[in-house]
């Protein structure tokens, strides 16, 4: 594959990490986006489809104190399958925005 499958992958990944963030405040829209991203890492990563479902009904579950962890372990499984390392850095970014807006916006 070549640098513009990785640059679709990571686009995608990037689109995971957002949403995941939002599950700290909210049960998320499990929008046709984040469906496409989905299928898309599915059909990258050439495996099982476990990780990713995981990720689609952790999304989907109702709010609770555990939700987020449901959301990051899925998420580090799909990492896992892509055969990616998962840049913390990244995901403290989007945290640190979606904490603002969240203090802009309560």
């Amino acid at each position: 594959m070549g640098f513009a499958h990785q640059q679709l992958r990571d686009k995608a990944l990037l689109a995971l990490e957002e949403i995941v963030q939002e599950a700290r405040y909210r049960r998320p829209r499990r929008s046709f986006a984040l469906r496409f991203a989905l299928a898309y890492l599915w059909a990258y990563a050439g495996g099982k489809r476990d990780p990713f479902d995981e990720l689609w009904r952790a999304l989907g579950a109702h709010k609770t104190l555990w939700s987020l962890s449901a959301c990051e372990r899925a998420l580090s499984e799909i990492y896992r399958a892509l055969g990616v390392a998962r840049d913390e850095e990244v995901a403290n970014r989007f945290w640190r925005m979606r904490a603002e807006e969240e203090r802009a916006n309560p």
